[in-house]
C-alpha cells in the first residue's frame, strides 16, 4: 500500500496564489474552519479535527453508484475537497475555490500569501494519499470476490477450536494482552469519575473475576491509576479492531482475510458482537506509515474509522447483548510479543 508521486487534476488550482480580501472588523467571534466548511458543504461526518466525509457538491454528475464516504474534506493547512468519482471534477474544483476563499477570508490574518514549499509538499503528499483512498474504494468488489471468507468458514478456520462455554470467551481474549496491561472494561458511562477506577485493572487481575466483568472493552493498555477512558490515558495500543456498519458478516470476512494475507497484519481474534457486525482484532501496526495508510484505506473499504480512536470501546465476548451472547468465532493460538 504505497502512494504514487504522479500529478493531480487540480494542480493549477493548488499552485495558484491564495489571497484573502480585507474584512471589516466586527464584534462577532470568527467562525471556525469546521463551521465554515459545514456552511459551504452541508453536513459533514468528522473523523478527526481536520478530516470528514460529506455529500459531493457534484453528486448529480456521478455516473456510478454513490457511497457514504466517496467525498472527503481535509482542513489541515490548505483546505481540500476530494471525491472518488471523476465525473464531478469541475464541481470539485469550484467547491475548492469557494471553500478556501471562505476559510481564508474568515481568518484573522489578513496578509495575502503564496503557497510555501511546505504547503506544496503537503499538498503533494495529500494527493498521493487521495489516490490511494480512491484505489481502495474501487478495489472493494475485487477484495470481496477474491478473498471470500464467510462466517461459517471463519469458524471452521479458527486455529483454536472454541468451546461452547461462550460466557468464558472474554478470558480467551484477555489472555492475548500482556498480564500487566491495564485494561478498561465496563459500560459506556463507566469513565471519568474517581469511582470508575475499579473499571481499570490489569489483565491478570481481571482474569481472577468469576464472570464476565462488562459488555465493553478497549483494545489498549491504559496508564496506571487511570479513572477516565480517554486518549490521553492510553499507554500502549495493543490491537486494531476492524468492523463495518455496511458490510454483512459474510462480506467483512473478506476484508479481514485481505488484511491478514495481503497486508500482513496479524489476526488475533474475531468477535461476533451479537448484532449485525463482526469485529476483527489485529495486532496494532508497528510502523507509522502503515497506520497512516490503513486510516485511508479502511474507510474506503466501508470499515468504521472511529475504531482508530485509541479509547474507543468495543464489544467484549462473553457478555450478553439484548439477550444474545457476544462470542469469539476465531482465535489465534499465539500473538507475537513486542
Amino acid at each position: 500500500m504505497t502512494g504514487e508521486a504522479a500529478g493531480h487534476t487540480e494542480n493549477t488550482i493548488m499552485s495558484e496564489i491564495i489571497e484573502k480580501s480585507a474584512s471589516s472588523t466586527t464584534n462577532t467571534a470568527p467562525l471556525s474552519a469546521t463551521e465554515i466548511a459545514e456552511n459551504q458543504l452541508g453536513e459533514i461526518t468528522w473523523v478527526s479535527s481536520t478530516q470528514g466525509f460529506c455529500e459531493c457538491p457534484g453528486k448529480n454528475r456521478h455516473t456510478n453508484q454513490d457511497g457514504r464516504k466517496d467525498c472527503v474534506v481535509y482542513l489541515d493547512r490548505i483546505p481540500s475537497l476530494h471525491c472518488v468519482h471523476s465525473s464531478c471534477a469541475p464541481a470539485i474544483v469550484e467547491a475548492n475555490k469557494r471553500l478556501r476563499a471562505a476559510i481564508l477570508n474568515g481568518s484573522q490574518d489578513s496578509t495575502p500569501r503564496k503557497l510555501t514549499a511546505e504547503d506544496k509538499a503537503k499538498l503533494k503528499e495529500r494527493e498521493g494519499q487521495e489516490r490511494l483512498r480512491q484505489r481502495a474504494a474501487k478495489s472493494l468488489p475485487q477484495v470481496l470476490a477474491n478473498h471470500q471468507w464467510t462466517y461459517d468458514q471463519i469458524i471452521a478456520d479458527s486455529p483454536v477450536q472454541l468451546s461452547r462455554d461462550e460466557e468464558d470467551h472474554w478470558r480467551l481474549l484477555l489472555e492475548k494482552f500482556e498480564p500487566d496491561d491495564v485494561i478498561w472494561i465496563g459500560d459506556r458511562f463507566h469513565s471519568g469519575k474517581p469511582e470508575h477506577a475499579k473499571h481499570f485493572k490489569t489483565a491478570a487481575q481481571w482474569l481472577k473475576e468469576s464472570s464476565v466483568p462488562g459488555p465493553l472493552v478497549c483494545p489498549v493498555s491504559f496508564k496506571n491509576n487511570s479513572t477516565a477512558r480517554s486518549n490521553d490515558n492510553v499507554l500502549v495500543r495493543r490491537f486494531l479492531v476492524v468492523e463495518s456498519d455496511t458490510l454483512a458478516k459474510d462480506q467483512v470476512g473478506a476484508v479481514f482475510r485481505w488484511l491478514k494475507d495481503r497486508v500482513g497484519l496479524e489476526l488475533v481474534a474475531i468477535v461476533d458482537t451479537a448484532g449485525k457486525s463482526l469485529h476483527g482484532w489485529f495486532r496494532y501496526p508497528q510502523h507509522e506509515y502503515q497506520e497512516d495508510e490503513l486510516k485511508l484505506v479502511l474507510p474506503a473499504l466501508e470499515c468504521d474509522p472511529k475504531l482508530f480512536t485509541p479509547s474507543q470501546p468495543v464489544r467484549l465476548p462473553g457478555a450478553l447483548r439484548d439477550g444474545k451472547r457476544q462470542k469469539l468465532v476465531y482465535l489465534a493460538k499465539e500473538v507475537t510479543s513486542e
